[in-house]
């Protein structure tokens, strides 16, 4: 009798357990796609260095760059600014950045990706020869294929490259702005395969005609679950022998 008590007790506590893992299973949310997306988690000891997002600049010795938190037209917002000295007549360029991969990465690119953004105006984008000296983009690389999204005031339409896909998006400068964009989309329009992982960059760049200070400002990025699932092309990922002949392993990811 008492094993049978036994039995039926252990019996109790599995189904409870399993109960109990569906439970946390179903409620369980994992990290979101970009993580601190409002750009709030800075360094207890400077509001010059974030905390989550990997910073990195390319300047010459003459150029500075900064970043810090600014309080604009009302919006809490990351400062990127850069100061082109015109040494070598170079870019400079200011960015921040994180990696994603596994379901952050999935999450990614099963949605759609909107961002606020402020750009101060800046006369030397009417030169026609240079069409635009400052820019702000945002970029995804998985290492061989880049996408730039670059919000411009001169410049629109999509140049494709072999690797490189760069969509111009018509946006104002001196005001906010929200834009949004489908990073899954450009993917399958050129015909790139699913990538496995991905490098999320907010660039600001200032070419070396234009000489001294500029500003950018990015207040929040969110992602936005708009119903617009676009089937990725399959990854090839390596080779595989099976039964002493040579195959192709491959990963189809759906969206």
């Amino acid at each position: 009798m008492r094993r049978y008590f036994a039995l039926a007790s252990v019996a109790i506590l599995i189904t409870a357990g399993g109960f109990a893992f569906m439970n946390l299973q179903g409620t369980y949310s994992g990290p979101p796609p970009i993580l601190d997306p409002n750009f709030k988690l800075w360094s207890n000891d400077s509001r010059e260095r974030l905390l989550v997002w990997n910073s990195e600049s390319v300047k010459g010795v003459n150029d500075i760059t900064r970043m810090n938190g600014s309080n604009v037209m009302g919006r809490n917002a990351v400062m990127l600014g850069i100061f082109q000295s015109g040494s070598g007549s170079r870019w400079v360029y200011e960015s921040l950045f994180q990696t994603l991969d596994g379901s952050r990465l999935s999450s990614l690119l099963n949605a759609s990706v909107g961002i606020w953004i402020l750009k101060e105006p800046c006369q030397c984008d009417a030169d026609p020869f240079n069409k635009t000296s400052v820019l702000l983009s945002l970029e995804v690389s998985d290492g061989i294929h880049t996408i730039s999204f670059v919000f411009s005031d001169q410049l629109q339409g999509t140049q494709t490259l072999l690797s490189h896909r760069i969509v111009f998006i018509p946006t104002q400068s001196g005001v906010w702005v929200y834009q949004k964009f489908n990073i899954a989309r450009e993917y399958v329009t050129s015909h790139w395969s699913a990538p496995d992982r991905l490098t999320f960059s907010l660039v600001f760049g200032v070419a070396g005609s234009a000489v001294g200070w500029h500003y950018a400002y990015l207040n929040a990025i969110t992602i936005v679950n708009d119903g617009l699932h676009y089937p990725l092309y399959p990854q090839l990922l390596n080779w595989v022998h099976v039964a002493g002949a040579s195959k192709f392993q491959i990963a189809i990811q759906q969206l």
